[in-house]
């Protein structure tokens, strides 16, 4: 989620809202299917991009245009095709000042354990804690053939939230700011 050196230039088009959809897809440790939930930034002056990378970078890629209608948000992509998105599917900005508490996963993979096929796992974790600070680790592993091997990586930082943005300020005094929603 978080990656050192990531410069961050808010673009003059500020963001209004954020909304989500839905896919299925398989999760490539053991044939898992799992529900992604894929965000799309919609900017105040009509535009929207799915690049949550770099959604606050004045050159994020704009995917096409938006607008609102009675039940929600329609997405014209660049294509020509539309997207019809629920208003429950809108995620919400955090409050200036709010903290978070809890842990936060992701995995992804590829492989199956117990067959021939090498397996690889990797993960994102943050440990929040109200006092405003976040524990940042990482790491990977791998097996097959009769070898294994792993790694992991943890930091701890600050974070402080306003809006759809997240500022982490790392123990070094590196500062990154990223897309944050709620939903």
């Amino acid at each position: 989620l978080l990656s050192p050196g990531f410069a961050v230039s808010a673009p003059d088009r500020g963001i209004e809202a954020v909304v989500l959809s839905t896919a299925w897809s398989p999760s490539g440790i053991g044939g898992t299917v799992v529900v992604n939930y894929r965000p799309a930034v919609l900017y105040k002056d009509g535009s929207f991009s799915r690049d949550a990378e770099r959604a606050l970078r004045a050159d994020a890629r704009i995917d096409g245009r938006w607008q609102r209608d009675g039940s929600g948000f329609v997405l014209q992509g660049a294509d020509g095709k539309a997207q019809q998105v629920p208003a429950k599917m809108r995620a919400r900005p955090a409050t200036s000042g709010q903290t978070l508490e809890g842990a936060y996963h992701s995995l992804s993979g590829a492989g199956a354990a117990g067959t021939s096929v090498t397996t690889v796992a990797a993960f994102n974790m943050m440990q929040f804690s109200a006092n405003g600070r976040v524990v940042l680790a990482r790491g990977a592993g791998a097996s097959g053939g009769g070898t294994s091997t792993h790694g992991t990586q943890s930091a701890t930082a600050r974070y402080q939230l306003d809006g759809h943005t997240i500022t982490v300020t790392h123990d070094n005094g590196q500062r990154e700011q990223r897309l944050f929603y709620l939903f």
